[in-house]
């Protein structure tokens, strides 16, 4: 891996522009009303192993995958467009890809609403009794900006707390087992030995996470075809304005 960046001072976020091809792709699509619930169509898909995924966005559903194709048994024609003039279908085209990349990383993905979630697969830390595993995940979301034309990767940190059992953990469960200053400390919130706030947290997510995982997954395949880049530095909070 190449060397990290280093950022220059500055307030930056947690959002990375990405650079989208400019050329057509071609998608297979429906009508909206033809489909009015989607999940007859993807189970059927699902159990017929069909590498094809689904979503509906606007009066119109979005067939995409190495298999789209099937589609056209179901009322799909094949168009060609331009991702830039349909922000939330390439949003999801954009989380799609990058999630498949980092499952073929090694990563897992948890499923939540509005959000993805992938996690790295050793914990990020234990307990000392053994009995607390922390898993280092990230919540993923990307958003077009309309106002600047640009699409943008929305990077949180996140933690999954896993028993010895494999069950996941919660706050109030955590100060059961009084283990939960010691998960913080893990977390990197509370500075060690302490119940301190560590004031330089942002900071440290920055470097040590957020940096490095958008340069492990700087570039990657979209399920449409062609590929999607991550720029290497945040969006930078711009301070001031008209006088």
């Amino acid at each position: 891996m190449t060397n990290q960046v280093q950022l220059q001072p500055g307030i930056y976020t947690n959002i990375f522009p990405v650079i989208l091809p400019t050329e057509p792709v071609k998608v297979m699509i429906a009508e909206r009303e033809k489909y009015p619930d989607l999940r007859a169509l993807r189970n059927e898909l699902a159990e017929t192993g069909s590498q094809v995924s689904v979503y509906a966005a606007g009066k119109c559903v979005y067939g995409y995958g190495q298999q789209a194709s099937k589609l056209a048994s179901k009322e799909f024609h094949e168009e060609d467009i331009l991702l830039q003039d349909h922000p939330a279908l390439t949003a999801r085209l954009v989380i799609d890809g990058l999630v498949d990349a980092a499952k073929r990383a090694g990563l897992t993905q948890q499923f939540l609403k509005r959000r993805a979630r992938i996690l790295r697969p050793n914990p990020h830390g234990v307990t000392r009794n053994g009995k607390v595993k922390v898993f280092l995940g990230y919540d993923l979301r990307c958003v077009y900006y309309e106002e600047v034309q640009s699409f943008g990767l929305i990077i949180d940190i996140a933690w999954n707390l896993i028993d010895e059992t494999g069950q996941p953990l919660n706050t109030p469960q955590l100060k059961e087992r009084g283990v939960m200053n010691e998960v913080t400390v893990i977390q990197e919130e509370y500075l060690r030995g302490t119940t301190q706030f560590n004031l330089q947290i942002s900071q440290i997510r920055m470097q040590n996470y957020l940096l490095p995982f958008v340069q492990e997954f700087s570039s990657f395949s979209l399920p449409c075809g062609g590929s999607a880049q991550l720029e290497p530095e945040p969006f930078r909070v711009i301070l001031g304005g008209r006088p």
